[in-house]
């Protein structure tokens, strides 16, 4: 109840500052609260007007009228706005009242949010599947959810079946045949809770994990094959000395005859992952043309920011295994781990607290199993409380 009557008094805070009604005390303490934890986004989307149209409905299953009588009254109250308040304009005071219903509003959501809640056991998540989207170069966008698609670009042809799309030259791989026919750009989309493969037209097999994106050429044309990546992919490179494979993600180039090699390149993460398995490649930021040569078992992490690229040793395998149908972790953070297998099974996750958060899990985990089981064993390993909410929104607790 102590913490109800905090989250109330809080709320009387902002709509008081919408009111310009506060001390320089009351004002001090509401900036405090608003640094504390994700109060400052909480202070956004519940003064935001379009809150407040999200939660009218709710306005039928709660009775207000006595909360907020005595809240008015105790505004009424407050020597600190009698003055201002009676200069308010009819518009300043709908305003204030919106929000201080959309600030009411929420707080009951928060309070309520234990209703909608269930156990990890009486909720089903299933994994992802095969599906993806192919932007044909005439914008034309073919669902390759559908059974079997035969496609047409160009002078290649493609066909769809089973989770692949494979292209075929069909004018062969003659240099000369294709500097005479002019390229088209394709881009293959895989989005949350999919994963699809890929055959490019020299036979190059890439895996793409979820919402990831590949744009390339059919056929490819001039002296090199370059395809441009968002997301995670592996690419199994078909080898040809006279043509190099270059995979780009922003500003960094990853530069192959040819290998297999796995490259992470989410944009809302701010390292590029490259981990070699066979081969050699060159990873390469393009402006300042900073370098590191991979050799087997090496990874390259580029600081999207700093444009920096450090070198080092590791085991391909947790780095590799999404594309075995497995999900390997060593000594991940809970953020890292949840950030890597909701986008697999389409969630939204909410880890309360930094410490949560920062917490070390290692495991070997199934990639096609109802995520339940999954979460199971994360809250059996890391001695937290997870529970699902609406639209299987993953709620992690101590």
């Amino acid at each position: 109840m102590d913490e109800i009557n905090k989250q109330f008094e809080y709320s009387e805070l902002l709509a008081g500052r919408v009111l310009d009604a506060l001390t320089d005390e009351q004002k001090k303490f509401l900036m405090e609260w608003e640094q504390q934890g994700n109060n400052k986004e909480l202070r956004e989307d519940i003064l935001n007007a379009y809150s407040f149209r999200d939660w009218q409905h709710k306005l039928k299953t709660i009775d207000t009228v006595e909360e907020w009588a005595s809240f008015l009254e105790r505004m009424d109250s407050s020597s600190a706005k009698t003055d201002k308040v009676i200069k308010l304009s009819r518009m300043k005071w709908v305003s204030a009242v919106a929000a201080t219903l959309v600030v009411g509003l929420t707080v009951f959501t928060l309070f309520n949010k234990s209703s909608n809640l269930k156990p990890i056991e009486d909720i089903k998540i299933a994994p992802g599947s095969s599906h993806a989207e192919l932007v044909l170069s005439n914008g034309e966008v073919v669902d390759l959810d559908e059974s079997e698609n035969e496609i047409v670009e160009g002078v290649v042809g493609a066909k769809n079946t089973k989770g692949i799309l494979q292209y075929k030259d069909a004018l062969g791989s003659r240099a000369e045949d294709r500097v005479l026919n002019e390229a088209k750009v394709n881009t293959l989309r895989v989005p949350r809770g999919a994963e699809y493969q890929l055959v490019l037209s020299d036979g190059t097999k890439v895996w793409l994990n979820s919402d990831t994106e590949l744009t390339y050429t059919v056929p490819f044309v001039g002296s090199e094959r370059r395809v441009a990546l968002k997301g995670e992919a592996y690419f199994d490179v078909t080898p040809n000395k006279e043509l190099p494979f270059i995979v780009t993600s922003g500003t960094q180039e990853v530069q192959v005859l040819g290998t297999e090699f796995n490259v992470s390149a989410y944009s809302e993460e701010t390292h590029i992952t490259t981990t070699l398995v066979e081969g050699k490649v060159m990873v390469e930021e393009t402006y300042s043309h900073n370098q590191q040569i991979l050799s087997p078992n090496q990874q390259a992490n580029f600081d999207t920011k700093t444009k920096s690229i450090n070198k080092k040793n590791v085991d391909v395998y947790p780095y590799v295994a999404w594309k075995e149908g497995r999900f390997v972790f060593h000594n991940v953070t809970l953020e890292e781990l949840f950030s890597k297998i909701s986008k697999w099974y389409n969630v939204e996750y909410e880890i309360e607290g930094e410490k949560l958060k920062a917490l070390k899990f290692t495991g070997d985990l199934p990639r096609y199993n109802d995520m339940s089981g999954i979460l199971k064993i994360i809250e059996a390993e890391m001695s937290v409380n997870i529970q699902i909410g609406l639209n299987n929104k993953v709620y992690v607790s101590e």
